[in-house]
């Protein structure tokens, strides 16, 4: 889903890092280059790190060193607090049109692939795979092959074998039922440019996967992968059970015939297998009778390689570094349950009383309340840098949010700096980038805010004159007013350049039981719009209301959510370019973006097998997009998250925190 570091005295590695794990998952061997971007990282280190870090040391000092305790091996249940109601049993629906972060945390461990990101260092591995590395394959006549072995000992959890079948089954479904959202990274199917075209002349992108025989799949690509279609797409792509999912799919008239099967006691590649759900209470899941590679250990260094033992042995990338991570496979747990908290207070609540174990948030716990978990004796805190953003969304497809001016005036009165200092007492980081400073290989450090600098009365000054040159009146033109140090008058009477009015307009946002900061910051926002003659009001609202308001319907103005995302950001691409338009293809472009150039270069990154190639065409995507601000990026926060301490994980210190990796509820253990 669209979602690095090492110990402890390790932390300041952790940006060099980040480019060593993925040099490293690709198959490059070039170390001067891995030296010198390590070395750009150190230098351009960010203040989300520097911020985790701070609270890291916080939080040591108020607790007192232990030894390294030793693990039982349970089975226990595993208590879990979400803030959110999960909205579907169905793992297609998840990953499709149900594709909120709750729905990831309950129903993504059952889901198996060829390939994974191991955990902490985020460094391509095998999971179902035979071979190490993902193949490159070779060209076959005008395409481009690429066959992967399956092992012959993995099973789902109900003992029959994973096989080939299921992996051509999975794609042959995603294309003939037309399946959109995270099915379009996964499964970057062949596209026509002509409709006239026949036999794939010209189609860009994945044009088949069949099974060759029982553990041999069969990739055939229009031509050669990028990294972000085959190495980070394609071969981490989700895989179904051919022989509990087909009846199922044959039965369907289209995707949403299918999204409507329950998922209960589907099969299960992963840890565990989904088991029930009672909205509005809770959800539960069960360990994996069948799990595959249990007691397998698993050893990540500070330089990005891996190690594997089990059934089956491997080694990937550079092992010279300190270990970071050393574990043995699971699950432990007998079961988890994952019980819907309407705010952190109650989880906070619930943790302290022993109902839960965990609070699993992508948000993280709220600064305020971490001193009254670290109060309690048997609970913990850990900090990591995030590696998400919270960002304002313009409808870009109607009037007023489909000119560029009305967007570029909005940015410009949208203070940042002032936001995370004074409002949000240094809670929030300011962000300007797509992609955030902790994954500093990809960041554009040249990526400036609308009317950075200036103060509260040249940004009213500037923001006017955006739209005066474009064309914009008022009945009463806004003014600052000095001696009031505010705008006096406020803009009445705005109208675009072709003279339409703009009409009252809503800013969804969360409200301030499931995030503060946001619904903080929608206020401000809706002042500031105010300001320019801007109807604009801020409406709290649940967050799957929001998802269902904007992921496809176009009938809103503009809304406030936040994106994890993963290491190698082709989220530029997947966000925005006009061909995932979420109204029409089912895609994450939300806002309905189109702008031919930057699709063009979407094209590019997804081709592009170069790495430092494609960090160049990332930068200038993000120069594209801040330019034209369909996003106005705005802060992002350490992740903290709060659990018992009675409970061992391989490792607490991961970029985006223990909830990136849905907590590990395949390896996470009792202490003693």
């Amino acid at each position: 889903m669209r979602t690095l570091f090492t110990q402890r005295n390790l932390r300041r590695l952790a940006l060099g890092m980040a480019l060593a794990m993925l040099v490293a998952a690709c198959g490059g061997d070039d170390e001067a280059a891995e030296d010198a971007a390590a070395a750009e990282a150190a230098e351009t280190a960010s203040a989300a790190e520097a911020e985790a870090a701070a609270m890291e040391a916080e939080m040591s000092a108020a607790m007192e060193a232990e030894e390294e305790p030793e693990v039982s091996t349970g089975p226990f249940t595993y208590k879990l607090a979400i803030f959110s109601d999960p909205t579907t049993d169905n793992p297609w629906a998840y990953l499709d049109t149900e594709g909120d972060v709750w729905n990831q945390y309950v129903l993504s461990p059952a889901i198996p692939s060829l390939y994974g990101s191991t955990f902490p260092s985020y460094t391509v591995v095998p999971n179902l795979a035979a071979d190490v590395e993902p193949p490159l394959g070779a060209p076959d006549g005008d395409n481009w092959v690429i066959d992967v072995g399956i092992r012959n000992d993995v099973v789902w959890s109900d003992g029959t074998a994973i096989t080939a079948h299921d992996v051509a089954f999975t794609f042959n479904t995603v294309k003939d039922l037309a399946m959109g959202g995270n099915f379009f990274q996964m499964y970057p199917l062949a596209r026509e440019d002509d409709p006239d075209t026949e036999d794939n002349e010209g189609a860009q992108g994945l044009i088949s996967v069949e099974a060759l025989d029982d553990h041999t799949v069969r990739y055939t690509w229009s031509q050669q992968p990028g990294l972000a279609q085959w190495q980070f797409g394609t071969a981490q792509a989700a895989i179904f059970q051919k022989a509990f999912w087909g009846p199922h799919v044959e039965a369907a008239n289209g995707a949403d015939d299918l999204y409507a099967v329950s998922g209960e006691g589907a099969p299960s590649g992963g840890s565990t297998v989904f088991d029930q759900r009672e909205p509005g209470a809770f959800a539960r899941t069960v360990a994996n009778p069948n799990p595959n590679d249990p007691g397998a250990r698993t050893v990540t260094y500070s330089s990005g390689g891996v190690t594997f033992s089990g059934d089956v042995s491997w080694e990937v990338g550079d092992t010279s570094g300190d270990v970071t991570s050393d574990s043995v496979g699971g699950p432990y747990i007998s079961d988890a349950i994952y019980s819907v908290y309407e705010t952190q207070d109650a989880a906070v609540l619930a943790l302290r009383d022993g109902e839960v174990d965990f609070m699993l948030n992508p948000l993280g716990l709220q600064r305020g309340l971490q001193a009254t978990v670290l109060e309690a004796g048997d609970l913990d805190v850990i900090a990591n840098s995030s590696n998400g953003f919270r960002y304002l969304a313009f409808n870009t497809r109607r009037f007023p949010g489909s000119e560029t001016s009305f967007r570029q005036a909005l940015a410009c009165m949208i203070d940042k700096e002032f936001m995370a200092t004074n409002v949000l007492q240094g809670v929030a980081i300011p962000l300007n980038s797509m992609v955030p400073p902790g994954n500093a290989f990809w960041a554009n450090p040249d990526v400036q805010p609308w009317c950075g600098g200036q103060s509260q009365e040249e940004r009213v000054n500037s923001a006017v004159q955006i739209l005066r040159d474009a064309g914009w009146t008022w009945d009463v033109e806004p003014a600052w007013n000095a001696d009031n140090r505010d705008v006096i008058p406020k803009g009445a009477g705005l109208r675009g350049p072709d003279g339409t009015p703009v009409e009252p307009m809503q800013l969804l946002a969360p409200g301030p039981g499931y995030d503060p900061l946001r619904a903080t910051y929608s206020l401000f926002i809706a002042d500031w719009a105010n300001d320019l003659g801007i109807p604009l009001t801020a409406e709290p609202t649940g967050f799957s209301v929001i998802v269902d308001r904007v992921f496809g319907p176009t009938d809103w103005d503009m809304y406030i959510l936040g994106w994890g995302l993963t290491i190698f950001p082709d989220h530029v691409a997947d966000f925005f370019d006009s061909r995932a338009d979420s109204a029409t293809t089912g895609g994450y472009n939300i806002p309905g973006y189109n702008n031919p150039e930057l699709d063009s270069k979407a094209d590019g990154l997804k081709a592009e097998t170069d790495l430092n190639e494609a960090a160049r065409i990332v930068r200038e995507m993000d120069a594209i997009l801040a330019n034209d601000v369909p996003y106005v990026v705005l802060f992002t926060t350490p992740v903290l998250e709060a659990y018992r301490n009675t409970l061992e994980f391989p490792s607490t210190e991961v970029l985006d925190g223990l909830q990136n990796f849905l907590a590990l509820p395949g390896s996470v253990n009792l202490a003693q």
